[in-house]
């Protein structure tokens, strides 16, 4: 009669329930470790958001400093109100706006003038240098456009 090694059944049951704890620890090792990093992740972001807000709240006491120093009186007194000390005069810089439609017109002339010494080069030019031209070297088409 052949020898069979048959273990007992409550022997494969313990090792195959070991195994299923072991990848059941390992997975829930895994798992903390990927929360782990994302809460690093998350205490990283909210870091840098409150450096943001701390320099925020800095400008605001600068700003506030200012409002309520006696210079920024002194310049709001003077812009809104048009306050003047006794000694002071006023001086007002205005800015002299162009016409927008002459300088449209101008630039209209010249472009034009610019379209036409284009064209009038491409009709000097053989229709052999223009195929080459467009099939070649299409960045040197548009160098021509600008420089005429």
């Amino acid at each position: 009669m052949a020898y069979q090694n048959l273990e007992p059944v409550s022997k494969q049951l313990t090792i195959v329930i070991g195994l299923t704890v072991v990848g059941f620890m390992a997975f829930g090792f895994a798992l903390s470790f990927y929360r782990n990093l994302l809460f690093e992740q998350t205490l990283e972001e909210i870091g840098t958001q409150n450096s943001v807000l701390q320099e925020q709240i800095e400008d605001g006491h600068r700003n506030l400093e200012y409002f309520q120093s006696s210079q920024y009186k002194d310049k709001y007194a003077k812009e809104n109100l048009n306050l003047v000390r006794p000694g002071e005069h006023i001086l007002i810089i205005t800015h002299k706006e162009e016409n927008s439609f002459s300088l449209s017109e101008g630039n209209e002339a010249e472009i034009e003038q610019k379209e036409a010494a284009y064209f009038e080069l491409m009709r000097q030019m053989p229709v052999l240098e223009h195929w080459k031209l467009y099939l070649f070297h299409k960045d040197k088409i548009e160098e021509l456009k600008m420089n005429l």
